[in-house]
């Protein structure tokens, strides 16, 4: 049976890049098994996630790692941890902290929406969320001057949605809360090179298990072995509405291992191939654009360069078009619209061009 087809929910073309709205990812062969394999057992709980979660600790060179619904859950269960504590009482009295120290510190740029805002989930987990410096200038004496005896923690978000000019480097943040015995947190969700933010310094960092990794919607939370485990002990509170399901644990698992032995210079070969024909494609109908990644992460895309108005209308005809094709929209208020080739098939490339050679009334052709 085809559920889609059924449901009468089209199947769209992707080049937005690894986004929650379109699904995120698609699965491999191998993780859908283990999905699979996940849907038709019974397994203690327990065992499984501390068989999983020892794993996936090793793979990132983490002291302890925990699975998570998701990247704001993580994000969300590590303040909560800083918060709270192990102790039961104050667990279960989130997001009322008692009267302890909650002050989460975080560069005014990062004060980011990823859908929802970054502050909500520190105030969900009894955090007092408070923007240190400028939106485009943050200083070191910005940073020194906002520790006090509330502070609980100081959270880095490396994501594109937030602001990189002017702010302070994670390592130079790490430096300046190390000597104040503050733990810095890390939201690395989209963030490809896993090891890297592990032993960056900070205390703790969280992932998401479904965009990098490949793996079904899920979530990791690592770093230093006792702060993992008081994570943990949040699922006796606010972590209770934000457990995984085996089908999850197991299909982590399984993408992370393929993860961190892919060759990543074939993936960067195959999709830079796949920019340089959508450029090819369409260089004979407006100007165009190789974009580096604003995260600074290994990532081209390709872009047309319109006005704003005109790229709002090239942006509209696609994802009204048959089948519906999504781009990367962040700088579309610019005139650029943007296409991002990993989660793309070949073939998609040549129904991309065709659809926008028929938004400029000619006929065009990728090959």
């Amino acid at each position: 049976m085809n559920f889609l087809d059924e449901l009468n929910v089209p199947r769209a073309i992707n080049a937005s890049g690894r986004m929650t709205a379109l699904g995120v990812n698609t699965l491999s062969d191998e993780v859908l098994a283990a999905v699979a394999e996940a849907g038709r057992s019974y397994v203690d709980m327990r065992e499984l996630r501390q068989a999983t979660e020892e794993r996936i600790a090793r793979l990132i060179g983490a002291e302890d790692a925990m699975i998570t619904t998701g990247a704001a859950a993580g994000v969300a269960l590590m303040v909560a941890a800083c918060v709270a504590g192990d102790d039961l009482n104050r667990v279960q009295s989130l997001p009322d902290p008692l009267g302890h120290p909650n002050q989460i510190l975080l560069q005014a740029g990062h004060q980011a929406s990823f859908g929802a805002p970054i502050v909500q989930m520190i105030r969900m987990a009894g955090g007092q969320p408070c923007a240190v410096g400028l939106v485009n200038s943050v200083s070191e004496a910005h940073l020194t001057g906002a520790f006090g005896p509330q502070t609980a923690a100081f959270l880095y978000v490396q994501s594109h949605h937030t602001v990189h000019k002017g702010m302070l480097s994670l390592a130079r943040c790490v430096e300046l809360c190390t000597d104040e015995g503050v733990p810095v947190l890390i939201d690395a969700a989209a963030e490809e090179n896993l090891t890297h933010f592990v032993q960056s310094g900070a205390a703790l960092v969280t992932f998401s298990g479904g965009k990098a990794i490949g793996g079904p919607t899920s979530g990791i939370v690592a770093g230093r072995r006792g702060l993992v485990q008081t994570c943990r002990a949040q699922n006796g509170g606010i972590g209770r509405p934000m457990k995984v399901g085996k089908e999850q644990i197991l299909g982590l698992w399984v993408a992370l291992e393929l993860y961190m032995r892919r060759d990543v210079a074939a993936e960067q070969a195959r999709n830079r191939a796949l920019v340089d024909k959508l450029l090819a494609g369409f260089a004979p109908l407006a100007e165009t654009r190789r974009l580096a990644d604003e995260a600074g992460r290994g990532i081209e895309r390709a872009g047309i360069v319109l006005t704003p108005e005109r790229a709002a209308a090239l942006v509209d005809f696609l994802e009204r078009g048959s089948p519906p094709i999504h781009i990367r929209g962040h700088l579309v208020n610019t005139g650029i619209v943007a296409f991002d080739p990993r989660p793309l098939a070949r073939e998609d490339v040549g129904i991309i061009v065709k659809q926008v050679g028929e938004f400029f009334g000619k006929k065009a052709d990728a090959n």
